[in-house]
C-alpha cells in the first residue's frame, strides 16, 4: 500500500510537470476522434494519401497515423480518452461509434512505437466504453485506466499506471491485468512475470509521449 501511494505521488507530480492535467488539456468533448495537439511531423493516410495532421483535425474510419522521427500527437475520442503517440509511431483507428444502449466501442492498433492511452470519466450520453487496443502480439481490452506502452517487431512492452486491463497475447489465454506499477513483456503467446518499476524508471518512459516539455 506504501509502495502504490508513494507511485500514485510520483505520476501525479509528473502529470503536472510534463502534461499539466488530463482535464486542462482536452480541448471539450469532442463528436468525433480529434487531433487535441501535434507537434513536429505527424501525418494520416487516409483515402491512398498522406495529409499533414493538424490540431483540431477530424479522423475518419480506417484512418492511419504515423509520427516522425520528432514527432508526437494527441487524440481525443468522444468517450472522454485519449492516446498519446510518441516519436515514430504509426496507430490506425479501425473504427469506432455508439450502439443503441449507449456502449462506446473503438478498435484500435498500433503498428510500432510508443503510446499512452488515458480513460477518464465516461462522457455524459454513454453507458460503457468498449475499447480494445491491438498490437503486434497482443490485445488489450481498456476497462477504465491508464497505461503506457512500446510496441517491437516481436513483443509489446506494457506498463499500467491506474486501473485494471485484459490482457491477450496473440496466441494465447486472456489474462485480468491489474499489477499497477509494474510492467510485462507480450511475445505472440506468452506474458512475462511483472517486474516492478521505480518512479525513476517510470518517468522518462511516461515523457516519451508528452509534448509539453518537450
Amino acid at each position: 500500500m506504501k509502495y502504490l501511494m508513494t507511485l500514485g505521488l510520483s505520476f501525479m507530480l509528473l502529470s503536472l510537470l510534463t502534461a499539466q492535467t488530463y482535464a486542462d488539456d482536452i480541448n471539450g468533448i469532442v463528436q468525433t476522434p480529434t487531433v487535441s495537439q501535434v507537434l513536429g511531423s505527424v501525418k494520416v493516410f487516409r483515402k491512398k494519401r498522406f495529409e499533414r495532421v493538424y490540431r483540431g483535425m477530424k479522423l475518419q474510419t480506417g484512418d492511419e497515423i504515423r509520427t516522425g522521427r520528432r514527432g508526437r500527437v494527441y487524440i481525443d475520442f468522444p468517450d472522454n480518452s485519449r492516446v498519446k503517440l510518441g516519436n515514430r509511431s504509426r496507430f490506425l483507428v479501425r473504427n469506432w461509434g455508439k450502439d443503441e444502449a449507449g456502449v462506446f466501442t473503438s478498435t484500435l492498433h498500433l503498428f510500432q512505437g510508443v503510446f499512452r492511452y488515458t480513460a477518464d470519466l465516461l462522457t455524459t450520453g454513454y453507458s460503457k466504453r468498449n475499447t480494445t487496443i491491438s498490437t503486434r502480439t497482443a490485445v488489450i481490452g481498456v476497462r477504465g485506466t491508464d497505461f503506457w506502452g512500446r510496441i517491437d517487431k516481436n513483443k509489446t512492452f506494457f506498463l499500467l499506471l491506474e486501473g485494471e486491463v485484459t490482457l491477450t497475447p496473440q496466441y494465447g489465454e486472456t489474462i485480468i491485468y491489474n499489477e499497477v506499477g509494474k510492467a510485462v513483456s507480450i511475445n505472440h503467446s506468452n506474458i512475462s512475470e511483472p517486474e516492478t518499476l521505480t518512479t525513476h524508471q517510470i518517468a522518462p518512459l511516461a515523457a516519451e509521449t508528452e509534448i509539453q516539455d518537450y
